[in-house]
């Protein structure tokens, strides 16, 4: 991980920046340095130790040894070897530790020219560069491993033999194993000339590549394709032992080189490829035209073909392992063995079937890691076949892992007794042997040694109830002895023959120990060994495969649950980054890597899903509504059944989960807010989707708090006393049900506003009751200017002599018989048609249109100021409703809370005026918190019973106004109401049926009661309400349509007589005759509509005026 950045930040790095990341990481470097040093030592130690004992002329060698083959030894030296290669791969791989190292030898050459300035001393500089030498030469030059195999093997100190050298006869092994060197405290030890060790060095490696042979692609390979790494170190280590002029052995070489056929790399860490032909041609070469493959490059590229076409099937078949697995784990992995059977039985399956998941885990690992790996190392893309087959290999990591996880309690409770268990099997076989040797009457060398192996095994299998590596390597090394024959070891010995190992006495199957002590080495440390095969933290160099897996796997609802287990394994790299020691806080490497896998998820699953799911909404409901639209079709091919997401579990992240039915609902809920205050006409459908949300997924979306269609604070109070000329044009007032609503705007839009009380009851909880006066006074001065236009139109001269006029002329005949004391509707009618004479206006209005427009605005603000005060009132019953009595005196709560009051009486009568109080003294805050809540309650209950009659208030002033000598002019305004009511109602009637026309003028509406309202209102100012009741102008009204009625019946009889009279002579009409009864029974229709729309609107008006007249009486 060194010099790697975050995700994200992966641009240029800041000067210095690699130098300080040396020097942070030196101490470890140093450290390595260290380990390096201590494992050249135990090389030499380890070499030296065989080759004295692999001796021909050794006494124990012929007796013992001989027949021995320690392959734990030499395992333990390839392990050695494989960790030096891998250090020195990862300096390789890694450009950033040559980089930073280099500026960092740079940057030495200052302080080496100026130490005092640097804070340090000549002599520490140089101790210093002394370290960094040595770092160069071996770590930093990836030369760790040649710097081990190029020791001289065959020098040692001479006084650390003799220290370990207890053998009295130790005297023939130095003259026979070592040469005394010119120097006093060196000797030399013979290995190129040591025929014995060497050809014992190539039967453990050929043991070990035979091992290898025999598992790798097998159905029990675990770990030994990295077992490789280290044999081939061991066979470049032997090439340096061999003699120069012996040649090295083509065989073995040819076995090592055709092992790439089976394994053509080995990812050693992370995203790091080793390959064995590279490692022998540059450390141990041999020319040979007999080897195969030839050029390597092309068959790895073959290779990785035909892995790109097998791995599909190759993983199928491992998810069917992996299925039968899981179930028979959850089987005999129970709390209770109860009815299992024989307890010996269910404990040795217990131990094959941690095997078995560690055996799957192990292959599909190495699966993954050749594909990936290969793919990055030759640079050839990864074809779209693998994608699905290469997540459902981390699925299988993680199902594994997981299961072992689940089954940790169980697997803890039962892994003392798996290893009792192995091991009693272990010994059982050299019991028999070990009877035999106790009862045996003579001993040899041999027969003690086997006997002291055979001893050393029981006292390991039986003491104890765990197996660390140091005892099971001792355990190995014992067994490799006892199962050695004795009587056939001391025959040789006699014979001086080469034997190889035969079956001891009592053995019946000498592989059988050997696959014992297999199975003991996996389970002693099977959790480890199942977390290193479960790791899929080299995805990390491959992290963006995470958008491929993620899109392919929302593409199949059905395995939705999958999406843990994939994320699970991308997550494995936390651990790798949270090793990053050149930063001071590698949290910032593990925060960014974990923003990057949940911003993965939103982008390919919560972002996709919500989309869906909103889609697939309003796809149903639209589908109601549309015509055109169909339902969505369940056996459609794009159809996803996206309740299998919203069912999952919460995503386990790195320290947060990620819930999918949270953010969708959230989603939903802010998406169906928005959509709904930007088109208030679709509240509808946006409720019939959180309804169906609810049915399909189980949704509980939250109510978004906006009274669909209509808002509680559309319109403020304020806002509309600010413009109330504005307001009062734009609005038509509905006296019956006090709302008014908003006239179509010549634009056109889909939806009207309505103000009612309540929205307006909101406005005033929101800026107090004082706001109520101001809007009465904002009222008047709007009256005030509209009655200046008022006065001035009646001054008019035409205007004022009709009204003189038809005043003189209806008090000469309104005792007429035609007259009979009512107006005559005729008139009013003619004045209609009249005043249009005068002229027009822009929008086609007569100044009677103007005239009326004036008063129904009027009216309107009269109407607002009727809802203010309902409003107010409702307001306060309903903030008042909690107070249990407003007829008493409330108790005061400040008193209470305070410090009390005295008792108080009547100095004349002696009553008790106020009781005494006893005051709780609580503190200030608290008194001054009863204190506010006394004057709310208070203000509540003086507004509540005050009865403000704001209309009164009104008609007082303006009807001071009025009686003066200058609006004598007005005296005459009653006139001209007969004639308004016809405009009125004319206009009504046209607008009512716009209403059913798709128009986008504002002429269309179906309620106007401002001018109902703005007549009463001048009546009541100008006091002209019995002079206007004396003009009977709806009873005229009532006459003029009753006689139109008896008119029409007229007409209809007619018609009807005249056909009975043409059906009774049976003349048939002639075309014209049809045409002109067809025209009259058009024009009679007409007129029959006519007059029961007029009579209709006129009843309105009529009680309308009635009701409003109600407001203004005295």
């Amino acid at each position: 991980m060194f010099g790697q950045a975050c995700h994200g930040e992966e641009g240029e790095v800041k000067a210095g920046e690699d130098e300080v990341h040396i020097g942070r990481m030196l101490a470890f470097f140093q450290d390595i340095s260290n380990f390096v040093d201590r494992c050249n030592a135990i090389t030499i130690n380890m070499i030296h130790q065989l080759a004295s004992l692999y001796q021909s002329f050794q006494k124990l060698w012929k007796s013992t040894f001989k027949l021995v083959h320690l392959h734990p030894v030499f395992d333990a030296l390839a392990s050695l070897l494989e960790v030096m290669i891998t250090i020195d791969a990862i300096v390789i791989d890694n450009p950033n530790i040559i980089t930073s190292w280099d500026k960092y030898k740079r940057m030495m050459q200052y302080v080496r020219s100026d130490p005092p300035r640097y804070n340090v001393t000549v002599e520490k500089v140089k101790q210093f560069e002394r370290l960094l030498v040595s770092l160069d030469q071996t770590i930093m030059s990836a030369q760790v491993f040649q710097s081990c195999i190029e020791q001289d093997f065959e020098i040692f100190s001479g006084g650390d033999v003799a220290d370990d050298d207890e053998d009295p006869e130790g005297s023939d092994s130095e003259r026979g194993g070592r040469r005394a060197s010119s120097s006093g405290g060196e000797s030399r030890i013979d290995i190129r000339t040591n025929r014995v060790f060497l050809e014992e060095f190539v039967h453990c490696i050929s043991a070990r590549l035979s091992i290898a042979e025999g598992a790798i692609t097998s159905a029990t390979e675990t770990f030994e394709r990295n077992d490789l790494v280290g044999t081939t170190g061991l066979y470049v280590l032997l090439r340096r032992l061999q003699p120069s002029n012996v040649p090295a052995d083509p065989v073995l070489y040819k076995r090592l080189w055709e092992m790439q056929t089976k394994a053509p790399c080995v990812t050693i860490c992370g995203k790091i490829m080793w390959y064995m032909p590279d490692f022998l041609l540059k450390y141990s070469p041999m020319t040979s035209k007999k080897l195969q493959p030839t050029d390597i490059v092309q068959f790895r590229r073959e290779y990785l073909h035909s892995l790109d076409d097998a791995f599909p099937a190759d993983v199928t078949t491992a998810k069917l392992e992996l299925s039968a697995w899981l179930v028979r784990m959850e089987s005999f992995f129970q709390p209770t063995t109860r009815g299992m059977g024989d307890a010996s039985r269910t404990l040795s399956i217990r131990g094959n079937l941690i095997l078995k998941g560690l055996i799957l885990a192990k292959r599909v690992q190495t699966m993954m890691h050749t594909l990936v790996n290969l793919h990055l190392s030759l640079q050839i893309p990864m074809p779209k076949r693998v994608v699905r087959p290469l997540y459902t290999c981390i699925e299988i990591l993680k199902a594994v892992e997981f299961m072992f996880a689940r089954k940790n309690p169980i697997l803890a409770e039962s892994s003392s007794h798996l290893l009792r268990q192995v091991a009693h099997s272990l010994f059982s076989f050299f019991r028999p042997l070990k009877a035999h040797l106790e009862a045996s009457k003579k001993f040899d060398d041999t027969k003690l040694d086997v006997l002291a192996a055979v001893t050393v095994l029981e006292d390991i299998l039986n003491s104890g109830e765990s197996f660390s590596y140091t005892r099971i390597t001792v355990l190995d090394l014992a067994a490799q002895i006892a199962m050695i024959s004795p009587d056939n070891g001391s025959a040789a010995s006699e014979k001086g023959s080469d034997m190889d190992t035969t079956v001891p006495m009592g053995l019946k199957d000498a592989g059988e120990p050997v696959k014992l002590i297999w199975k003991l080495r996996l389970l002693s440390d099977f959790q480890r060994k199942i977390r290193a095969a479960c790791d899929c933290s080299f995805f990390y160099w491959s992290r963006e495969l995470l958008h491929p897996f993620l899109s392919d796997l929302y593409n199949q609802p059905e395995q939705a649950n999958r999406i843990q287990y994939v994320v699970g394994g991308f997550l494995d790299a936390i651990k790798l980054l949270r090793g990053a020691q050149h930063e001071t806080d590698n949290e910032l490497y593990v925060n960014a890597y974990a923003e990057f896998i949940e911003s993965v998820l939103e982008e390919e699953i919560v972002e996709n899903l919500c989309k869906d799911v909103e889609n697939d909404l309003r796809l149903h409901v639209h589908s109601v509504h549309l015509d055109h639209l169909d339902a969505p079709n369940p056996k459609s091919a794009d159809f996803k059944v996206l309740h299998y997401y919203l069912d999952l579990r919460p995503i386990r992240l790195h320290g947060k989960t990620l819930d999918l039915r949270q953010h969708v609902t959230h989603y939903l809920e802010s998406t169906f807010y928005n959509l709904t205050t930007v088109a208030l006409h679709d509240w509808k459908t946006y409720g019939e989707m959180r309804n169906l949300a609810n049915d399909k997924y189980g949704l509980s979306l939250a109510d978004n708090h906006l009274p669909m269609g209509s808002l509680d604070q559309g319109l403020d109070i304020l806002q509309i006393m600010r413009n109330i000329q504005i307001f009062v044009a734009r609005y038509n007032y509905n006296l019956n049900q006090q709302f008014f609503l908003e006239r179509r705007s010549d634009k056109g839009s889909r939806h009207l506003n309505s103000i009612n009380i309540h929205s307006i009851a909101s406005s005033i909880r929101t800026h107090g009751m004082g706001i109520m006066n101001t809007t009465v006074n904002f009222t008047y001065q709007f009256l005030t200017k509209k009655f200046d236009i008022f006065s001035q139109f009646l001054f008019d001269e035409y205007i004022k002599s009709y009204l003189q006029r038809e005043k003189r002329w209806y008090k000469k005949h309104r005792d007429d018989k035609e007259v009979d004391n009512k107006y005559p509707f005729d008139r009013a009618f003619q004045f209609n048609k009249d005043i249009r004479k005068l002229g027009v206006s822009d929008s086609g209005k007569t100044f009677l249109d103007q005239f009326r427009m004036l008063i129904t605005e009027i009216g309107n603000a009269l109407g607002y100021v009727r809802m203010v005060r309902s409003a107010g009132m409702n307001y306060c019953s309903n903030a008042i409703k909690f107070v249990p009595d407003l007829n008493h005196t409330h108790f005061k709560f400040e008193a209470y809370a305070g410090d009390g009051v005295a008792e108080e009486k009547n100095e004349e009568t002696g009553e008790v005026i106020q009781d005494e109080i006893a005051g709780a003294k609580l503190s200030r805050e608290t008194v001054v918190a009863a204190r506010n809540l006394d004057s709310v309650i208070s203000t509540l209950a003086k507004n509540f019973s005050e009865n403000n009659d704001y209309f009164k208030v009104l008609v007082k002033v303006f009807q001071d106004v009025t009686a003066s000598d200058e609006q004598k002019h007005l005296i005459n305004f009653y006139t001209i109401i007969p004639a308004l009511t016809i405009n009125y109602v004319e206009t009504t009637v046209q607008a009512k049926d716009l209403m059913y026309k798709n128009t986008r003028r504002r002429e269309s509406y179906f309620s106007d009661d401002g001018f109902a309202i703005g007549v009463a209102y001048i009546l009541a100012i100008l006091d002209q309400g019995e002079q206007f009741d004396a003009l009977h102008w709806f009873e005229e009204v009532v006459r003029k349509y009753k006689a139109e009625e008896e008119a029409y019946n007229e007409k209809q009889a007619e018609r009807e007589a005249r056909k009975r009279e043409q059906a009774a002579k049976k003349q048939k009409e002639t075309t014209a005759e049809l045409i002109d009864d067809e025209e009259e029974v058009h024009t009679l229709q007409l007129t029959a509509k006519r007059i029961e729309l007029n009579r209709r609107e006129f009843d309105l008006l009529d009680w309308s005026l009635n009701g409003a007249r109600i407001f203004f009486k005295d």
